[in-house]
């Protein structure tokens, strides 16, 4: 069936051929019906160009590119969408992303993935893509993969004289951040994207009525009782060579500050203990005398983090001046019942999304629903690096067919993932910005959806939004197109040393990858680990520090060549920078958050990488040299030791899934 564009959404369509355009409606109003309907313009506009279309996550890849398959038309037939999600695109070469796009109609990925393909590896040109789709555009900030294309992609392009892909962007809230400056946030964005924000008025499927403010009483003990677990967690692990005690105590007191003293056990157990158990079965494994004696150290602390939990749960139970800790908080309890009021009432189709702050309440929370709603199952999802792709698309799979009923999940599904059956949103946590609110919200795509807010005041979120729609829909806070153009030229920030090739050497050639001072890093890592076939760390195994003072410094880097080590020292770093405007070089709106130490480790890297790109030894798409006898000779010429011993164990939150009458892993 052939959707028929609502008259609004026409309007967007026609605007966005115009020029290029930031459509920003509320969620559920149809903004991607409206990419699609301008796909199908540009498919036929321009058949021999490609169209590529950029999501922020990678849950969003499988579900836009089913809607883009469903509703757009070539020829009356349906395209096709090649998805780029990137375990398997990383390593593909020219050949491979030739023939892909000699093979489709549509690119659909991350935008991750985008950005190595038009500016670190330059695989794809823009003279072959006639539209750029750039979802939850709001995203692009500081130096985001959506911002890196925009910058070193497209401005260069633009101001050399060609003419850019159109531009189409797609946001409910183009805000990333704070509510302050709003009107120079949106120039910002516009400035970045080459385009104008247009925003149709259009009535939010969510009414005031929609939202409800959930009180619970606070146990006022809570604070001191909190101190007592964090000092306890720490005495638990300090026998142990756990990195960064401070943040597992942290984890640790916020979930026993959300959920209680039961689900702090199982976290515990299942997070941190199952951790020790797997990190000291790995040691095992490696055969080295170092990593050995640390699985056994690990294996000898189990049983005393063990005691120490039981030692902890009955101080918290027993202790009068903590008046007795809460086996389940107050909280969890209210959620639970207001799950269950609301299950009874609706058994067969109700459904809906628990957001939470922190991958540690995931799962944990999931087991506590689990257990209060069976046989209603609750999964979990997180990010990547948190949580196995698999592991992610079956339970959003679960969730969309109603087999899995309510999802506990991070921000990673606040954006754009699509059940038109979601009946409920619980914030459970603090909301911290109104682009939150706004995403988070508008999963809740039922027509009788309400939002639970544990934290947040509604009302006041709700006025911040429509702050945002209010500057979003005024149009004469829109850029003007001589603005737009000197932003493009403004961003296009080169000199004879950066980016890397200069301007001078690029010209007449648009299959060059660029090397600039905010992905050398990463061309770097990725070059030594293959060279030397060796998961390294760059800080252990690479670098040489100094004390300055009271300072730790970078005095040195090396990293692997067929001859050898090679190395670029502090006086090559003064050498090659003294006449550069390093200002200029870190871009503020994209180093802000970088400290002095991190840009000089970028500046050094950045050094390394020239260099190998000159010899050779890195390719023109910043991949590492495939000649094998180069590879051998580096493995020959630059010795590591085989095996070194972790100096820590890193206890990571990972999410895995609890079931009714238990837990599996």
């Amino acid at each position: 069936m052939v959707l028929q564009l609502r008259d609004y959404q026409a309007v967007c369509v026609e605007r966005a051929k115009e020029a290029n355009t930031i459509i920003n409606l509320p969620t559920g109003k149809g903004k991607t019906l409206i990419a699609a309907r301008l796909i199908d313009h540009y498919l036929e506009k321009h058949p021999d160009k490609r169209i590529a279309f950029l999501v922020p996550t990678r849950p969003l890849v499988d579900q836009q590119a089913k809607y883009i398959e469903t509703h757009c038309r070539v020829d009356g037939t349906k395209p096709t969408v090649v998805r780029l999600i990137g375990t398997d695109q990383a390593s593909w070469s020219q050949e491979d992303w030739d023939d892909s796009l000699n093979d489709c109609h549509i690119l659909l990925g991350t935008a991750a993935l985008f950005q190595s393909a038009f500016v670190t590896d330059k695989f794809v040109s823009f003279d072959r893509i006639s539209l750029v789709v750039y979802d939850e555009c709001h995203n692009a900030v500081g130096n985001s993969p959506m911002a890196t294309i925009m910058r070193d992609g497209v401005a260069p392009y633009v101001t050399e004289g060609s003419i850019p892909p159109r531009i189409l962007g797609l946001t409910a809230s183009f805000v990333n951040g704070s509510m302050k400056n709003i009107i120079k946030k949106r120039n910002a964005l516009e400035s970045l994207m080459n385009s104008t924000i247009f925003a149709p008025k259009v009535d939010s499927t969510l009414k005031e009525e929609s939202y409800v403010s959930v009180n619970w009483l606070i146990n006022p003990s809570t604070a001191r009782q909190i101190e007592v677990v964090g000092d306890h967690v720490s005495k638990a692990t300090n026998r142990i060579a756990v990195k960064d005690v401070k943040r597992v105590i942290s984890r640790s007191t916020h979930v026993f500050a959300e959920l209680g003293l039961t689900p702090l056990m199982f976290y515990m157990e299942k997070v941190v203990v199952k951790q020790m158990i797997d990190k000291a079965s790995g040691l095992e494994g490696m055969g080295d005398s170092q990593c050995t004696n640390l699985a056994r150290k690990i294996r000898w602390a189990v049983p005393m983090v063990r005691s120490k939990m039981i030692d902890l749960a009955a101080n918290l139970r027993n202790e009068p001046e903590l008046d007795f800790a809460n086996e389940k908080s107050n909280k969890l309890l209210k959620l639970v019942e207001i799950l269950k009021n609301n299950f009874r009432e609706q058994p067969d189709s109700y459904r809906g999304i628990v957001f939470v702050e922190q991958v540690a309440l995931a799962s944990t929370l999931a087991k506590e629903i689990n257990d209060s709603l069976a046989p209603i199952q609750c999964g979990a999802v997180a990010g990547t690096g948190h949580q196995t792709e698999s592991d992610r698309q079956e339970q959003l799979d679960l969730f969309t067919t109603g087999e899995c009923r309510i999802l506990v999940a991070t921000a990673t599904l606040e954006e754009g993932i699509d059940v038109s059956e979601c009946q409920f949103v619980a914030r459970f946590n603090v909301v911290q910005t109104t682009k939150a609110h706004i995403q988070g919200s508008g999963r809740a795509r039922h027509a009788n959806a309400k939002i639970y807010y544990f934290v947040n005041d509604p009302t006041t979120e709700r006025a911040k939004a429509h702050e945002m729609t209010a500057i979003a829909s005024d149009a004469t806070l829109a850029s003007s197109e001589l603005q737009l153009n000197q932003a493009m030229r403004d961003m296009d920030v080169f000199s004879s040393k950066h980016p890397y090739p200069s301007r001078h050497e690029m010209a007449g050639s648009d299959v060059v990858g660029v090397v600039s001072i905010f992905n050398c890093k990463q061309i770097f890592n990725n070059y030594c680990s293959i060279m030397l076939q060796k998961s390294l760390s760059a800080e252990k195994h690479l670098y040489t520090y100094k004390e300055v003072g009271d300072r730790k410094i970078l005095d040195k880097i090396r990293y692997p060549t067929p001859s050898g080590w090679d190395r670029v020292c502090s006086s090559d770093y003064k050498d090659y920078w003294y006449d550069t405007d390093m200002d200029q070089v870190f871009e503020e709106a994209r180093t802000k958050k970088k400290s002095s130490s991190e840009k000089e480790e970028m500046a050094f890297v950045y050094i390394a990488v020239v260099d190998l790109r000159e010899k050779g030894y890195i390719d023109r798409h910043n991949k590492p040299t495939t000649d094998m006898e180069m590879r051998a000779n580096a493995r020959r010429n630059c010795p590591m030791s085989d095996r070194t011993a972790p100096d820590g164990l890193n206890i990571k939150d990972n999410v895995f899934q609890s079931h009714n009458s238990g837990v599996y892993f």
